[in-house]
C-alpha cells in the first residue's frame, strides 16, 4: 500500500501538480488526509528510498495546517465580537423617558420562553436547527457550518425520543396527534426501506433485476432512517397544505395526485443525497480555502476585477465543475413511487368500529393512506387519499415542512461567487442561477462563466450578500407582544379562526340552489381556515428566526434568476419578504445621520404612509404635523388597552400606514433622533428606501427617448412627482366620457366609478406583457371591490366581465397615447421573438428533409419488394426488410420522435445582457412519457428530452423578460458602485436601500448608472446580436407571392398554359413538398395558420398534381381578366435594359417593386419573342443556302453514276442520287475531280454553319432571355397593409399579375428599429423624483 501511495505521489508531481492541489481535492476527506500523513510518517521512519517525497508531502500538509490554524485564530478574534454584540444600539441615544429603551439587550432563557410558538412540527424543526445559536457553544464559521449541516437530523432525533416516551401518558400529554403518529410510523418505514436496500444490493450484485439495480445504486446512498423521515415529512407537508392549487385543477376530489407526491419525494431524496455527497467530498483544507476567499471578499479586495479574475481561474483549476449529478426521469419516478408505496404499507392508525356480532365498540389498525383513481373531466388520475380521521387532524394540527437550516441567514460573510457554482453558503456548491430542470440554461451559464463574462454580475451578487443585518429589537418586542396576544394586528394572523361556520339550510335536501350555495360557502370557509393557519405558521417561522438571531448579525447570500435579477437565498426570512420581515431588519452598521440624514428619514416616514406622490416639502409637512403621533407610537407601540380590546382604547397611529411594521421602525428611529442632543450625530441603522416610478416604463421611455413618457415616469425634472397611474386614469376617463356622449352602455355604467386603484395593477403589469385577457381579470377583481353607499357591490357579477374587458381596452389605448415609443419598442420585441420562436437552422431543415426523404424512399422500395415477393410467392425475411428499411432497426423510436420534432418549432429566444449574462427563455412544451412503477403507471414530463418551444409564451414573455434583464443590470452596476463608494447597500429589484446619511450619494450613483446604461446602443446591440445569432435560421411564412411571369407574350398577348408541374427533377419536387409540409406543421404549432390558409397553394403539400390541373382549369375566367389587363398594360409598356437595372426593395417601395416586376417580365417576353423570330429567320436563310450547296454535290455524284450506267434513264439516276444524299449512303468511289469538288462543298457548308452560330450567339448577347427576379412575398403578419395595397392595384388594372398564396421558408429578418424620440437621457441627472 505504501509503495502504491509513493508511486501515485511521484506520478502526480511528474504531471505538474503540487501537494497543495492534493489537499484541495474534492475526493479526499479529512480521514483520507490523516491516513496519507500516517503513510508518509511510516515511510520516513523506515528510511525508505522514497523518504524525500514523503518528507515533502508531510511538510506541505503541516504548512497548510499551520495556515488553517492561523486563519482559525483570526476568525475567532473577528467573531468574538459576535457574542458580545448588543442589540440596543438603535436606541442608545433615546432619553430616559423613552420606554423603547427599557427593553433588555440580551436573550435569556426566560425571555426565550415568552414567545408562544405554533405547536407544529415545522416550528419544532426550526427550533432544533437553531439550538446552536441559543447555546453559544460555537462561534463564527464553526457555528455557520453546524447550521448548514443540520437539517433532518433534529427531526429524526425528536421522533425517536417520542417513541421512547410513547408508553408514558404523562410525557405524551402535550404532543400533537400527528407527531405521535409520525413517530410510530418511523421505525416500521425504516425497516421496510432497509429491506428494499438489501434487495437492491443483491440485484446490483447478481444482475437479476435490472430496473431495481439501476435505481438501487441511488437509493442505497442514504441511510434508511433519513429516507424514512424525509418520506414522512414530505407526504405530511403536502397533505397539510391548503391544497388550493389541487382543488382548482381537480374540483371535488379528496386527496393529492400521485405524480405530485412522487415528484416531491424523489426531489427531496435527491437533494439530500447531493448534500451528503458534498459533505463527503470536502475536507478542512477546502473549507479553509472557502473561508479565506470569503474573508477576501469581505475586505473588498475581490471588487478589483483583476484579483477576482485570478482567484476565479485558481478556483476553476482546483475544482470539479461537474457538480450536478442528474437523475433520469424514470429513476426519479420509480424511487418516489417506491417510497410512497412503502409508506402506504407501514402507516397505520387506530379506528373505532362496532363488532357486528356483539355490538361492542372495538379498535383496529387501518391504513392511514390509500391509493386509487379518479376520473375528472374525462381524464384518469392516480390519487393518494388520507383516512378521514387523518384529514381532520390536518385541519387542526398541521405538520408542515422541515425548515432547511442550510437556507437560514448566514452568521459570517457568504462565500464569493468566483465561478457559476462556487459561492453563497460555505459547505454547498449550488449554481448562482435558479434553474429548474433546464440543461440548456445551465449549459449557457457554464459557458459564460468559463469565458470570463460573469465577473461584473457575480461581483454584484457578492456586494449584496456582504450587507450585514441585525434584528430591530424594539420592533421585535412589539411583534412578540402582538403574537402572544393571539389577535390579528398589522397582518399578523390571529391564533384562532373566528369566522363562524356557515349554517346548513333547512331545505338542504330538497333545494338544489340552497344546497349548492351552502357547499360553496362551506368550501370557502374551510379554505380560509386552512389558509389562516398556514399564514400564522409562516409568520411563526419569521418570528422564530428573528428571535434566534437577536444576538447575532446575519448575512443574506444572493443568487439570481435566469434574467439576472438578484434574490436572497434564505426563503423564510429576508429583506425581500413582507412588511413584517422588513420592519424586523436593520443594518448592523450604524452611521450618523449627518446634515441630510434627518431630511431623508422624514421623507421615508411619509412614503410609508402612502404620501410618495406629494412633493418633498409636502411630505416634510406631513411628518411635522404628526410628530406627536410618531413619538407616541415609539413610546408605546402596542398599548395594553388596545390589546385587551378596551372600549376607550384608540388604535395606535402607526397601524394606519400601508406598511405598518416598517412605519413603526421609522417612528422609533425618528423619535430617537429627535430626542438626542444632536440629531446630526445620531447613529442610525434604519434602511431608507428609494423606489423607482413604474421602473419598466422608465426603461422603455429611456430606450425610445420618449420625452412625453419620460416626463410621466419622472425621468425629467418637475416640481412634484408625476403619477403615471393617475395619468392613465385621466386618459381612460376622457375616453369613457367620449363614449358616453355616443350612448355606449358600458361608458354610461362606469361614469364616475373608476379610481386609481382599478387601473394601477394593469398599468404596472402592461409593461411586463400582460395580455388583454389577463388585464380583464385584474380589472374584474377590482370592480367587484367597488361598493355603493349601502356597502353593496356596485356592479352585478353578470356585467363585471363585460365592463372589465371594456376598461382593459381603454387602459391599453390610453397607455398607447402616453407611451408611443414604448409601445413601438414592445411591438418590435414581440415580433422579433415570434419570428425566432418559429425558426429553425438551415442545416437542421436540410437534415430533416434528408431524413424524411430517405424514409419515404425506403418505404417505396419496401412496398415494391413486398409486391414482388407476393407475385413470386416469396416471404421477405427480417434481414432483407431491415436492409431496405434501416429506420425500422435500432433507434427506431428515437427516429420516430425526431420525425415528430421536425414539425415543431425548437428555437428559443436567447440574448446577452449588458453584463454578459446569456439569457435563455425556458418556455417549452415538455415531452410527456409513461413510467411503469410499483404503484401505478405515471405520466411525467421529461425535461431531458428534446421538446418544442412554447412559441406563444416565448413571444409574450420576451418584452418583460428583456426589461427585467435591463433592470437587473442597472441594479447590479449600482450595487457595485455603492460598494466601491463605501455605502451599505441593499435592493428589492427597483427599490434601493442605504443609510439615511448616504441617500444623496446613492441617488447620484443610481442616476449615473442608469444614464450610462442607456447611453449604450441597447436596442441596436440586441438587433445586431439577433442577426448574428440567427443568421443561418429560416422561418416559415404563409403569405401571398406576386406572380406575373408568363403573363406577357409577343405584342402583349397572354400565354395560356395548361397547369403543369414545373420542369424539375422528381427529387427536387419531393424536397419542395417536404419543405412545405414542415412549414405548415411549424405554423400550426405556432398557431399562425389562418382559416383560408388551407386553400390554394398552402394545401399544395397535401394534394396531388391532378389537383393543380383542376384548379388551373377552373381559373379560366380569372385568366381572361388577367389577359385583358396584360393587353392594356403592354400597349403602354417599354422594354427596360435588364443588364443595368437596379431592383427596387419591396420593403422600401412595394408598388414600385410590383410595377418593376411587370416591366421585367414584359421585357423578357418581348426579348424572347424577338430573339426567337430573328433566330428563325437566320436558320431559314442559311438552311436554304446549305441545301443548294448539298444539291450541287448530289448532282455531281449523279453525273458520275450516269456515265457508268448508261442503260438507266436520267430520271432514275437523279432519284437514286437524291436518295443516296438523303440517306447518307456512301457513293461509289469518286474521281479526283469529284473529290476536290466535294471538299470545296464541305468547306462551304461548314463556313455557313459557323456564320449561323456566330449570328445566333450575337442575338443571344443582344437579348436578355433569363433574369432572376427575387420572389415578392407578402405576409399578413408582416405587412397586411401592403397586401391591401397590392390587391387594390391589381383590381384597378395597374398590375398585370396576381397574388398567389404560398408557404415558404425564408431567411429570418428583423424589422428596422423604431425611430427614437428627442428626449435627452442626461436629463435624468436633474430629476429630483427619478427615485424617491
Amino acid at each position: 500500500m505504501r509503495n502504491v501511495a509513493v508511486v501515485l505521489m511521484q506520478e502526480m508531481l511528474r504531471c505538474g501538480h503540487t501537494f497543495h492541489d492534493l489537499l484541495l481535492s474534492t475526493y479526499l476527506s479529512d480521514k483520507d488526509i490523516d491516513h496519507i500523513k500516517d503513510v508518509a510518517r511510516g515511510i520516513i521512519s523506515q528510511g525508505l528510498e522514497s523518504s524525500d517525497v514523503a518528507a515533502n508531502l508531510l511538510n506541505a500538509v503541516n504548512d497548510a495546517e499551520e495556515k488553517l490554524d492561523a486563519l482559525k485564530a483570526e476568525s475567532d478574534e473577528t467573531n468574538g465580537d459576535i457574542v458580545e454584540f448588543s442589540l440596543d444600539s438603535p436606541t442608545d441615544h433615546l432619553e430616559s423617558g423613552t420606554k423603547a429603551t427599557e427593553a433588555a439587550v440580551t436573550v435569556s432563557a426566560a425571555d426565550a420562553n415568552t414567545l408562544l410558538s405554533t405547536n407544529v412540527e415545522g416550528i419544532e424543526s426550526l427550533k432544533g436547527s437553531l439550538k446552536s445559536l441559543y447555546s453559544n457553544e460555537l462561534e463564527g464559521y464553526n457555528l455557520q457550518l453546524r447550521l448548514e449541516r443540520d437539517t433532518y437530523d433534529s427531526a429524526l432525533s425528536r421522533f425517536r425520543e417520542l417513541n421512547k416516551r410513547r408508553n408514558d401518558p404523562l410525557l405524551m400529554t402535550n404532543i400533537g396527534a400527528l407527531k405521535r403518529l409520525s413517530a410510530e410510523w418511523l421505525p416500521q418505514l425504516e425497516a421496510l426501506v432497509e429491506e428494499e436496500q438489501e434487495r437492491c444490493r443483491k440485484a446490483m450484485e447478481d444482475g437479476t433485476d435490472r430496473v431495481r439495480a439501476h435505481y438501487g445504486k441511488f437509493l442505497t446512498m442514504l441511510d434508511p432512517p433519513k429516507i424514512a423521515i424525509i418520506t414522512i415529512l414530505e407526504v405530511m407537508r403536502l397533505f397539510s397544505s391548503t391544497q388550493k392549487s389541487n382543488k382548482e385543477s381537480l374540483p371535488n376530489v379528496q386527496g393529492q395526485k400521485t405524480v405530485v407526491i412522487v415528484n416531491a419525494l424523489s426531489t427531496a431524496i435527491h437533494n439530500e443525497i447531493r448534500f451528503d455527497r458534498m459533505k463527503k467530498r470536502s475536507n478542512r483544507h477546502i473549507t479553509g480555502r472557502n473561508i479565506s476567499v470569503a474573508r477576501l471578499a469581505s475586505s473588498g479586495k475581490l471588487f478589483n476585477m483583476a484579483v477576482r479574475r485570478a482567484k476565479a481561474h485558481e478556483l476553476r483549476e482546483n475544482s470539479n465543475q461537474d457538480w450536478l449529478d442528474t437523475w433520469d426521469i424514470a429513476t426519479k419516478t420509480r424511487i418516489g413511487s417506491l417510497l410512497l408505496s412503502l409508506l402506504i404499507e407501514s402507516a397505520r392508525l387506530p379506528e373505532s368500529y362496532n363488532d357486528p356480532e356483539t355490538g361492542q365498540q372495538m379498535r383496529r389498525m387501518t391504513p392511514a393512506f390509500s391509493h386509487g383513481y379518479e376520473i375528472v373531466r374525462g381524464r384518469k388520475y392516480g390519487m393518494l387519499r388520507a383516512h378521514s380521521s387523518l384529514r381532520e387532524l390536518f385541519k387542526s394540527d398541521n405538520l408542515i415542512s422541515v425548515v432547511n437550516a442550510r437556507h437560514l441567514p448566514m452568521l459570517v460573510p457568504p462565500r464569493p461567487w468566483l465561478t457559476f457554482n462556487s459561492g453563497g453558503y460555505l459547505s454547498q456548491d449550488e449554481p448562482c442561477m435558479r434553474i429548474k430542470d433546464n440543461a440548456e440554461q445551465l449549459r449557457y451559464l457554464k459557458k459564460a462563466s468559463n469565458d470570463d463574462r460573469l465577473y461584473t454580475l457575480l461581483a454584484g451578487l457578492d456586494s449584496l450578500g456582504l450587507t450585514k443585518w441585525s434584528i430591530n429589537r424594539p420592533v421585535f418586542d412589539a411583534v412578540r407582544k402582538v403574537w402572544n396576544s393571539g389577535k390579528e394586528i398589522a397582518k399578523i394572523p390571529a391564533r384562532t379562526f373566528e369566522a363562524p361556520e356557515p349554517a346548513k339550510p333547512e331545505d338542504y335536501t330538497t333545494n338544489d340552489k340552497a344546497r349548492n350555495k351552502y357547499r360553496m360557502e362551506l368550501q370557502e370557509w374551510n379554505n380560509n381556515r386552512a389558509s389562516q393557519h398556514s399564514e400564522r405558521c409562516d409568520c411563526n417561522y419569521k418570528v422564530e428566526i428573528a428571535r434566534a438571531f437577536l444576538n447575532y448579525p446575519m448575512y443574506f447570500p444572493h443568487n439570481m434568476d435566469f434574467r439576472g435579477r438578484a434574490y436572497p437565498i434564505p426563503p423564510h426570512f429576508n429583506h425581500l419578504g413582507n412588511d413584517l420581515c422588513r420592519g424586523l431588519l436593520v443594518f448592523h452598521e450604524g452611521r450618523p445621520l449627518g446634515e441630510r440624514g434627518l431630511y431623508w428619514l422624514k421623507i421615508h416616514m411619509a412614503n410609508l404612509f402612502g404620501k410618495d406622490k406629494l412633493s418633498h416639502d409636502e411630505r416634510l409637512e406631513f411628518v411635522s404635523a404628526n410628530i406627536d403621533n410618531i413619538m407616541a407610537s415609539a413610546d408605546n407601540p402596542v398599548p395594553d388597552a388596545f390589546i385587551n380590546g378596551d372600549a376607550d382604547a384608540v388604535q395606535p397611529w402607526w397601524l394606519g400606514a400601508e406598511d405598518a411594521w416598517q412605519a413603526l421602525a421609522s417612528c422609533i428611529e425618528l423619535t430617537a433622533a429627535m430626542r438626542s442632543s444632536n440629531p446630526g450625530e445620531y447613529v442610525s441603522r434604519l434602511h431608507i428606501h428609494q423606489d423607482g416610478t413604474c421602473n419598466g416604463l422608465q426603461h422603455y421611455a429611456a430606450m425610445g427617448r420618449d420625452a412625453k413618457g419620460a416626463f410621466e415616469v419622472n425621468l425629467m425634472p418637475s416640481d412634484r412627482p408625476q403619477d403615471v397611474y393617475t395619468g392613465v386614469l385621466d386618459g381612460v376617463i376622457r375616453l369613457i366620457e367620449e363614449d358616453s356622449k355616443r350612448g355606449v352602455e358600458e361608458a354610461l355604467m362606469l361614469r364616475d366609478k373608476l379610481t386609481r386603484k382599478i387601473v394601477k395593477q394593469t398599468v404596472m403589469t402592461n409593461v411586463y406583457g400582460v395580455t388583454l385577457i389577463g388585464a380583464k381579470e385584474q380589472i374584474a377583481a377590482r370592480l367587484r371591490e367597488v361598493k355603493d353607499e349601502s356597502g353593496q357591490h356596485e356592479f352585478e357579477l353578470m356585467v363585471v366581465s363585460k365592463l372589465s374587458m371594456y376598461v382593459a381596452k381603454k387602459i391599453f389605448e390610453s397607455l398607447g397615447e402616453m407611451f408611443t415609443q414604448a409601445q413601438q419598442i414592445q411591438n418590435w420585441l414581440n415580433e422579433s421573438a415570434r419570428r425566432i420562436a418559429k425558426s429553425m437552422p438551415e442545416a437542421a431543415l436540410k437534415a430533416w428533409k434528408r431524413m424524411i426523404l430517405e424514409t419515404k424512399d425506403s418505404q417505396s422500395k419496401l412496398r415494391m419488394a413486398m409486391l414482388d415477393a407476393k407475385e413470386n410467392a416469396r416471404v421477405l425475411d427480417n434481414e432483407t426488410i431491415l436492409e431496405i428499411r434501416p429506420d425500422l432497426g435500432p433507434g427506431a423510436q428515437r427516429r420516430k420522435r425526431l420525425n415528430v420534432l421536425a414539425t415543431k418549432p425548437m428555437t428559443t429566444v436567447v440574448w446577452t445582457t449588458p453584463l454578459g449574462l446569456t439569457v435563455v427563455q425556458p418556455y417549452r412544451k415538455l415531452v410527456k412519457r409513461n413510467v411503469a412503477t410499483s404503484l401505478q403507471s405515471i405520466v411525467v414530463t421529461d425535461s431531458n428530452m428534446p421538446s418544442p418551444v412554447n412559441s406563444q409564451k416565448q413571444k409574450t414573455a420576451f418584452p418583460p423578460n428583456y426589461i427585467h434583464s435591463l433592470d437587473a443590470s442597472h441594479m447590479t452596476l449600482s450595487a457595485i458602485e455603492c460598494k466601491k463608494a463605501g455605502l451599505v447597500f441593499a435592493s428589492v429589484h427597483d427599490s434601493y436601500w442605504t443609510h439615511a446619511c448616504d441617500i444623496d450619494r446613492m441617488n447620484d450613483i443610481i442616476r449615473d448608472q442608469f444614464v450610462k446604461l442607456h447611453q449604450r446602443p441597447i436596442m441596436a446591440d440586441l438587433k445586431a446580436e439577433f442577426e448574428d445569432r440567427y443568421k443561418d435560421h429560416l422561418m416559415p411564412v404563409v403569405g401571398w407571392e406576386y406572380v406575373s411571369k408568363d403573363i406577357f407574350a409577343s405584342g402583349g398577348q397572354i400565354k395560356f398554359k395548361k397547369a403543369r408541374v414545373a420542369k424539375k427533377s422528381e427529387r427536387e419536387e419531393k424536397e419542395r413538398l417536404v419543405e412545405m409540409e414542415l412549414a405548415m406543421r411549424h405554423l400550426e404549432a405556432c398557431g399562425e395558420v389562418e382559416g383560408e390558409a388551407e386553400s390554394d397553394q398552402v394545401g399544395e403539400a397535401r394534394t396531388t398534381v391532378q389537383a393543380f390541373h383542376d384548379r388551373a382549369n377552373a381559373a379560366t375566367a380569372e385568366m381572361e381578366r388577367v389577359q385583358r389587363v396584360a393587353n392594356s398594360l403592354a400597349a403602354s409598356m417599354e422594354v427596360v435594359d435588364l443588364t443595368s437595372i437596379e431592383l427596387i426593395d419591396p420593403n422600401v417601395d412595394m408598388s414600385g417593386a410590383l410595377r418593376q416586376a411587370d416591366h421585367i417580365f414584359y421585357t423578357l417576353s418581348v426579348n424572347n419573342t424577338e430573339h426567337a423570330k430573328q433566330v428563325t429567320q437566320l436558320r431559314t436563310e442559311y438552311k436554304s443556302k446549305i441545301r443548294l450547296i448539298k444539291m450541287s454535290k448530289a448532282a455531281r455524284t449523279a453525273k458520275r453514276k450516269v456515265a457508268s450506267k448508261k442503260k438507266t434513264t436520267s430520271k432514275v439516276v437523279v432519284a437514286a442520287a437524291d436518295a443516296d444524299a438523303v440517306d447518307g449512303a456512301p457513293p461509289s468511289t469518286p474521281s479526283p475531280q469529284d473529290a476536290e469538288a466535294f471538299a470545296r462543298i464541305t468547306d462551304a457548308v461548314t463556313q455557313l454553319e459557323t456564320e449561323l452560330a456566330d449570328k445566333v450567339a450575337e442575338l443571344d448577347r443582344k437579348y436578355v432571355l433569363e433574369f432572376q427576379v427575387p420572389p415578392i412575398l407578402l405576409s399578413h403578419k408582416m405587412s397586411p397593409e401592403l397586401i391591401q395595397q397590392a390587391n387594390a392595384m391589381i383590381k384597378n388594372g395597374e398590375l398585370a399579375g396576381r397574388l398567389v398564396k404560398r408557404v415558404a421558408w425564408v431567411e429570418i429578418e428583423f424589422d428596422p428599429l423604431p425611430e427614437p424620440g428627442d428626449f435627452d437621457i442626461s436629463e435624468v441627472m436633474k430629476s429630483p423624483y427619478f427615485f424617491s
